[in-house]
């Protein structure tokens, strides 16, 4: 696995929150994850009870001088003045290109719950075109390429396999029977 190479280096970005203010922290548009009422009631109840335990991931976009969320849309979502009214929200800062905020979202997302397929297929799909091969894409995701290749089926075939070379599935043998 590719993980076991970073055995004892990994960075504690836990450590490293800072508060920012709530109207400087944007969504993504790329999020396949969705949390159903009841359990946005759970999270509000949650971080109610217990505080904010956990900080919103992102990335800074100095061009727009926000930080786009990677990672935490729906406690960013309770601490708006609808619910919660938290203000400044902890935040940690991801160093990532737009590729690592791809697969990082993924993988927060994969590893705690389910997903949408089309929208899955959809990130697979921005992956691919940040310039990722589907070899990098199923590393960075934790996905085998049979996956990948699903996924390009469903948002549209045509063009997501235009790079990839042509093979026979099969070869005709003549035999001397």
């Amino acid at each position: 696995m590719a993980w076991e190479a970073k055995r004892g280096k990994v960075a504690l970005t836990c450590l490293q929150v800072i508060a920012a203010p709530r109207a400087q922290v944007v969504a993504n548009n790329y999020n396949p994850n969705s949390v159903a009422p009841d359990k946005m009631e759970l999270l509000a109840e949650s971080v109610a009870d217990n505080g904010f335990c956990f900080p919103i991931v992102t990335v800074y976009d100095p061009e727009r001088d926000v930080y786009v969320i990677v990672d935490g849309f729906h406690r960013w979502t309770i601490a708006q003045p609808e619910w919660l009214d938290i203000d400044p929200v902890p935040v940690v800062v991801l160093p990532h290109g737009m590729a690592g905020r791809l697969a990082a979202t993924w993988q927060f997302n994969k590893a705690r719950g389910t997903h949408q397929v089309d929208l899955d297929a959809d990130l697979v799909r921005a992956l691919l075109e940040q310039g990722l091969d589907e070899t990098e894409v199923a590393q960075r995701l934790g996905i085998d390429l049979d996956t990948v290749h699903r996924y390009k089926q469903v948002t549209g075939v045509a063009a997501l396999f235009a790079k990839t070379p042509y093979s026979m599935a099969w070869e005709m043998v003549e035999r001397g029977d």
